[in-house]
């Protein structure tokens, strides 16, 4: 049922496929401990990717953060008062010039008759972080993040893929179908979430019930850090070729972004991909709450996103 590959490069570097036979294929990396390629089965069983990511080539050399671990801070906190580096003026920001996403971690692999499962380490003087992929026989992968500081330390992070079914980076998502169990967004100023500040959702951004992303266009996008339901559930779903995204996360918000903004190094050739021609899914607390995602020995991180994925 499972297929299992290494590619070593140079520098330490590893790609390591997991195949699905038939129906998913993801592409691991130890760098960032990333996910830089899922092909997906649709209705039809053709395969194809469905994660927005540049070249190979263009991802390992000029390191976006698509399909990596961003860490040990995702999202943007305000630096006075603490040692956080300012990486992004005023700001610092996912993680800073020295992030997981540029680290080269360990890697081991394990499997079972119904799972495989890929862990990346990485420990310094300051903590040991554990990040889990374990994939299964029902095309779910379950992304567990485990970190044991040394001492206080401030964590929250997230992984960082694009996500576009049609299977095509230059098909823009506002044919998908999206839902979300959150009611609330958290209040933004400056471009700074303020902590236990709240803002109910507008009609455009309410998708608590399924529906297309047509507006994309018309609301300039999405920019936004949800406060998870009870649930903590979300929803992907191309309304025709069959392809399906549910995912449920351990954690209390999820940071929406749909790629408002072409950019290098996302292209082949010289054509960038077109804005809002993918959607993150980033579970994590929400950012600049530093007493919130703050850790210690006696008070570890840990966290677990699923994603699930279906093709009819």
């Amino acid at each position: 049922m499972f297929e299992l590959k290494e590619e070593p490069l140079c520098k330490g570097i590893i790609f390591t496929k997991v195949l699905i036979k038939n129906q998913l294929e993801i592409l691991f990396s130890n760098i960032g401990a990333s996910i830089f390629e899922i092909k997906l089965a649709d209705k039809t069983g053709k395969m194809e990717n469905i994660l927005i990511t540049p070249s190979k080539k263009e991802w390992l050399d000029k390191r976006t953060f698509a399909g990596s671990i961003v860490g040990p801070l995702a999202g943007r906190y305000d630096v006075k008062h603490t040692n956080l580096e300012q990486n992004r003026f005023p700001i610092h920001f996912h993680g800073g010039s020295d992030g997981w996403d540029k680290k080269v971690w360990t890697q081991s692999c394990s499997n079972t008759q119904h799972k495989i499962t890929i862990t990346f380490r990485c420990t310094t003087e300051n903590y040991s972080a554990n990040i889990i992929y374990s994939i299964d026989t029902e095309c779910r992968i379950s992304m567990q993040i485990d970190v044991s500081p040394k001492t206080e330390m401030f964590i929250n992070p997230t992984n960082h893929m694009y996500f576009n079914l049609n299977g095509s980076h230059f098909d823009p998502i506002k044919n998908h179908i999206f839902q979300l169990d959150a009611a609330y967004t958290y209040t933004e100023k400056n471009n700074l979430i303020q902590p236990n500040s709240l803002t109910k959702l507008t009609p455009e951004l309410n998708f608590q019930n399924p529906r297309n992303l047509k507006t994309l266009y018309a609301t300039h996008g999405i920019n936004h850090t949800f406060k998870l339901n009870g649930p903590r559930k979300g929803l992907l779903e191309h309304p025709n070729n069959g392809r399906k995204i549910r995912f449920e996360t351990s954690l209390p918000s999820v940071v929406i972004y749909t790629f408002n903004i072409a950019q290098e190094p996302f292209s082949r050739g010289d054509t960038l991909y077109p804005i809002y021609s993918g959607i993150t899914f980033e579970t994590q607390y929400p950012a600049n709450d530093l007493q919130l995602v703050t850790f210690s020995p006696q008070n570890p991180y840990h966290s677990v996103t699923t994603f699930q994925f279906y093709n009819r």
